[in-house]
C-alpha cells in the first residue's frame, strides 16, 4: 500500500516538473516594453469640459534612433462624453507656440516640422501621426497644434489616459510614455478689481501780490500760483475761475480798476497808462498721461500784457482732454494776474480782489 502510495507521489511530482519545464522550451517569447522617454506629456491649452482645445506635445528621447513619426493618443473616458478627435488630418496644423501659447521654456521646436505649415500625416480613431525629423537624446523637444477642428473635450473626469511614442521609418516603437491629463468643469478663475475714482487738486498759495507799486508808466504781473491736478477721470479735467469784484477795488479810494474787455474766447492787451486788469493761464507741466493740457482762449496770453477778462461766473480757463482714457497724472497751471493804471488812477494801499478757482474731472 505505502509503495503505491509513494509511486503516485513521484508520478504528479515528474508531472509538475514537466509543466514548468515545457514553456522554458516551447518557444513562447514576450515582447519587451519599449522605452520610455525621459519625460514626455500634453499640455492641453483647455481643461474645460465640452470646449475646443489645441495642445502642447513635449517629450525628452532616452533611445538614439532615427525617428520618422510622432504619434499622440488621446485619453479614452471611461463614462460619459469622451473627447472627440477630428478624423481630417489637413486641420491638425502644427505651429511653434509663438504667436498662441508659446513653448515650455528650455525647450525646442520639434524637427522635421514647419511652423503653421505641418499637419498631421494621418489620424487612426483617437491616435494621431504626426511627421518627425530625427531626434537628440536628452534633448527636449515641443510642438503645438491647433484648436480649431482638432480636439474637443469630453465631460469631467480625472486620471484620463493616453500614449505617445516615436517610430521609425519600419514602422516600429522608439520611445513611448503613457500620460494621464483631466477635465473639468471650467478651468478659468475670472479676477476682478476695482479702481475708485480719484480727484486731487491744489492751489501753490491763497495769496499773490504784485511786486511793486502799479505804475502808469509800467504793466505789472503777479508771481502767480498754480493749480495742479491729478486725476484717473476717463474724459480728462476742467479748470474755471470766477471773479469777486471783476477787478481790483480800494474800499479807502471807493474806487475799482475794471477787468478789461469781455469775455470772447480772446485774450486783452493792456496799455500802459490805461487802466486794464486781466487774468493769464500758463502751461507749467503737461503731465504723461492720456489727456492733453489746453489753455482756454480767453485767457491765453501769449505775452507779458495780455490776458483775460475775469467774470463774476465761473468761465473756463484750462481743459485736459483727449481719447479715453484721458487721465491726468499731474498737470500743473500758473494762474497770473496782470495790471496797468491810468495817472489819474485814485491812489490806495488797499487794491484787491478775490479769485475763486475749482476744477472737476471728467468721469
Amino acid at each position: 500500500m505505502k509503495l503505491r502510495q509513494t509511486k503516485y507521489i513521484v508520478a504528479a511530482l515528474a508531472a509538475l516538473t514537466a509543466e514548468m519545464i515545457v514553456p522554458i522550451f516551447s518557444g513562447t517569447v514576450f515582447a519587451a516594453a519599449p522605452p520610455q522617454f525621459t519625460q514626455a506629456y500634453l499640455r492641453l491649452d483647455r481643461h474645460k469640459a465640452i470646449t475646443t482645445t489645441g495642445g502642447t506635445v513635449c517629450a525628452t528621447p532616452a533611445t538614439t534612433a532615427t525617428e520618422a513619426d510622432v504619434q499622440v493618443t488621446l485619453p479614452s473616458q471611461p463614462s460619459g462624453t469622451d473627447f472627440t478627435v477630428n478624423s481630417t488630418a489637413a486641420n491638425w496644423v502644427v505651429d511653434d507656440g509663438t504667436s498662441t501659447v508659446g513653448l515650455p521654456a528650455g525647450s525646442t521646436f520639434w524637427p522635421g516640422m514647419t511652423s503653421g505649415s505641418t499637419t498631421a500625416s494621418a489620424v487612426s480613431g483617437k491616435t494621431v501621426t504626426f511627421p518627425s525629423g530625427d531626434l537628440t537624446v536628452a534633448t527636449q523637444y515641443c510642438f503645438h497644434f491647433t484648436g480649431t477642428s482638432t480636439l474637443t473635450t469630453g465631460s469631467a473626469g480625472n486620471s484620463l489616459a493616453g500614449v505617445i511614442h516615436t517610430r521609425t521609418n519600419v514602422p516600429a516603437v522608439i520611445d513611448e510614455t503613457n500620460f494621464a491629463t483631466a477635465i473639468i468643469t471650467d478651468d478659468q478663475i475670472v479676477v476682478s478689481a476695482i479702481v475708485p475714482p480719484t480727484f486731487v487738486f491744489a492751489l501753490s498759495g491763497n495769496t499773490d501780490t504784485f511786486p511793486g507799486n502799479l505804475d502808469p508808466a509800467a504793466i505789472l504781473s503777479t508771481g502767480g500760483r498754480t493749480v495742479s491736478v491729478t486725476t484717473n477721470a476717463k474724459g480728462g479735467w476742467i479748470g474755471w475761475v470766477k471773479d469777486s469784484d471783476q477787478g481790483l477795488f480800494s474800499i479807502a479810494a471807493n474806487y475799482k480798476i475794471n477787468t478789461s474787455g469781455t469775455v470772447n474766447a480772446a485774450p486783452n492787451t493792456l496799455s500802459s497808462g490805461t487802466e486794464g486788469y486781466v487774468l493769464d493761464a500758463d502751461i507749467t507741466t503737461d503731465a504723461a498721461g492720456g489727456c492733453t493740457v489746453a489753455i482756454d482762449p480767453e485767457y491765453d496770453g501769449l505775452t507779458t500784457s495780455a490776458g483775460g477778462t475775469l467774470s463774476a461766473s465761473f468761465q473756463p480757463f484750462t481743459a485736459c482732454t483727449g481719447a479715453a482714457p484721458a487721465t491726468s497724472n499731474g498737470d500743473v497751471i500758473n494762474l497770473i494776474e496782470r495790471a496797468s493804471i491810468a495817472g489819474g488812477t485814485p491812489a490806495g494801499s488797499d487794491y484787491s480782489d478775490t479769485l475763486t478757482i475749482v476744477a472737476a474731472g471728467n468721469f
